[in-house]
């Protein structure tokens, strides 16, 4: 066995701990009721916070979304874990939407699932406190100069409030996440060293929040053609996905876009289609599948 083995199993085995740090500093009674409502937390930068321009929604996705209730940071009395009755226009970043939105239109009509979703955003946002931002999404939140640059901290709040105030009756089923060009090495190599590490923490932290060790999380690459697209970050998400069986990725490799760094409409409802479509796959839902194609 050569030097560079040992080193990349050494690296593995440290993440893995890290990772199992994690979930115990975040986790929280689990509460397991199939009579329970189904939750969703989501989280992320700015392909899940949402970058297409409402006006290229597609046309058989309404608003208000119906059997969507929906608390984030960018609505209204999120600080008090108030759902709005139905995801609507105003809960939306700037009036744009991202790939999650498809997931949940298909979720509340093809499966006809009355949902709870839980979600914190913000675009160029790095999960390594060297990456982008001021604000970051690092495990390690008590490092940084202020408690309220941790996205991490504000996320667990924002569920735990959500939870509370709907008396624990909902049961957090799945999470949906998108991120990673801010952990780019063009910024910092520290964060594209350790992102493999930094994002085994943060999915084990958010698991120890809801109390589920095996919550399904799902998530994607970056394209290929971003310009914040890092072969570092792109290996770790991939290599994660391989190890544990209940991390699901699409693969955006191909996604086109609408700027220098956001799927556009096309790869964006593609996306969602596959979110929901392996959602089915894995038996959390019952609906009929959406016939997929590939925009690239």
């Amino acid at each position: 066995m050569n030097e560079q083995t040992l080193t990349n199993q050494l690296a593995s085995l440290q993440a893995n701990v890290a990772a199992l740090q994690a979930y115990i500093k975040g986790a929280a009674p689990k509460q397991r009721d199939a009579t329970k409502k189904f939750g969703i937390i989501s989280a992320g930068q700015s392909n899940i916070d949402g970058r297409v321009p409402i006006a290229e929604l597609p046309s058989d996705i309404k608003l208000p979304m119906t059997n969507c209730h929906y608390c984030s940071n960018y609505s209204a009395g999120h600080e008090q874990g108030q759902f709005s009755p139905a995801l609507s226009q105003a809960d939306l970043s700037s009036d744009r939407w991202g790939f999650d939105l498809v997931t949940y239109h298909y979720l509340t009509t093809l499966a006809k699932q009355e949902i709870y979703v839980m979600k914190w955003s913000e675009g160029g946002t790095s999960i390594d406190a060297t990456g982008d931002n001021v604000h970051h999404w690092t495990v390690d939140y008590e490092a940084l100069p202020d408690i309220d640059a941790s996205l991490l901290k504000h996320f667990d709040d924002l569920v735990r409030q959500c939870l509370s105030a709907a008396k624990h009756q909902i049961e957090v089923r799945a999470m949906l996440w998108h991120q990673g060009e801010s952990d780019r090495r063009s910024y910092s190599e520290t964060a594209a060293d350790n992102y493999y590490r930094n994002l085994k923490t943060v999915f084990a932290y958010c698991r120890g929040i809801v109390g589920n060790v095996t919550l399904p999380i799902f998530c994607g690459t970056v394209s290929h053609t971003s310009g914040q697209y890092d072969a570092t970050v792109d290996a770790a998400i991939r290599q994660i996905a391989k190890e544990d069986p209940n991390v699901h990725c699409v693969d955006m490799s191909g996604g086109h876009l609408l700027d220098d760094f956001h799927f556009n409409r096309d790869s964006s409802v593609y996306f969602g289609q596959e979110i929901y479509n392996a959602f089915v796959d894995n038996g959390l839902v019952q609906g009929k599948k959406v016939a997929t194609k590939r925009p690239w």
